[in-house]
């Protein structure tokens, strides 16, 4: 029986990494040195094994049951790897049970993440990216390839997501420093949508909340918010065509406007709706 599990894998060049945890951390770092290193601990919350959720445990299986240890747990987890391709499970029936994951992998790697509950780092660019936790805080420096990014309750900050992006989350902020890609779709049921540099299209939708694109280039941007402010910056020397609406709200330009068609090509189309706050368009923003 261990407190720690290691495990270290020879490997060179992007790899694929899965992994499935019911509760707890997972951090993964992308580096630019070759080989694969999984370390598996229990999370401090856990350490006395008559903790709430291991008692949550002997209620939910039998009275007569065995308690296990959180390094039982960690005993238990699963790690492998071939092919590429390496994976990390814990064990099914200990959702109750906090783990932390780390994983060091090259840079690149394609990286696929499931947690129920529990926050999720990602250091360094990733190639293809996908996160889903039930309820969570999801932080991620860059992802080359397609990103879906998924928590029900949790804040979401990305760097640049340069594939395409979707992200979700219940209840909380989300901050992404840029994007690109065919398409990008963000939705909060209630919380802050922030957009650093925008080159593609762009779907965003909040409940509540406010709405900012701080660096509109090209693409077509539609923005929904219920009760909030929208404010886009357009990038110095571009030709958009802006369509901004707020019901209760004023809707105004911080730029010179013009009726008449532009003489060059629009490569930005901006719409935005607000039933409650202001929707404004000015020059890009500083941040």
């Amino acid at each position: 029986m261990t407190e720690e599990k290691v495990h270290n894998f020879e490997a060179d060049g992007p790899q694929d990494i899965d992994v499935q945890i019911k509760s707890g951390a997972v951090d993964v770092l992308l580096t630019d040195e070759p080989g694969i290193s999984v370390r598996i601990r229990p999370r401090p919350d856990t350490g006395n094994p008559l903790s709430e959720g291991l008692s949550q445990l002997v209620n939910l299986f039998s009275q007569f049951e065995a308690v296990p240890s959180p390094e039982d747990i960690v005993d238990k987890a699963v790690v492998e790897y071939s092919n590429n391709r390496v994976v990390v499970r814990a064990p099914d029936r200990m959702r109750h049970v906090s783990l932390g994951v780390t994983v060091r992998a090259p840079s690149g790697s394609n990286v696929d993440i499931r947690s129920h509950s529990g926050d999720v780092l990602v250091t360094g660019a990733a190639g293809r990216l996908s996160v889903r936790t039930g309820s969570g805080e999801i932080k991620v420096d860059r992802a080359d390839g397609a990103a879906t990014v998924i928590t029900g309750t949790g804040a979401v900050r990305l760097g640049p997501m340069l594939g395409g992006l979707q992200a979700r989350t219940g209840s909380g902020d989300v901050e992404v420093s840029s994007v690109g890609g065919s398409s990008t779709a963000l939705i909060t049921g209630s919380g802050d949508v922030w957009l650093g540099a925008v080159a593609s299209d762009v779907t965003a939708r909040t409940g509540t909340g406010d709405l900012t694109v701080a660096d509109a280039a090209t693409g077509k941007i539609d923005l929904n918010t219920g009760s909030g402010e929208i404010r886009v910056g357009i990038r110095q020397g571009t030709c958009a065509e802006v369509d901004l609406q707020s019901s209760t709200g004023q809707a105004r330009s911080e730029l010179t406007l013009t009726d008449s068609p532009p003489q060059g090509e629009v490569k930005l189309r901006v719409r935005g709706r607000t039933r409650s706050g202001s929707a404004v368009v000015s020059a890009a923003l500083d941040g």
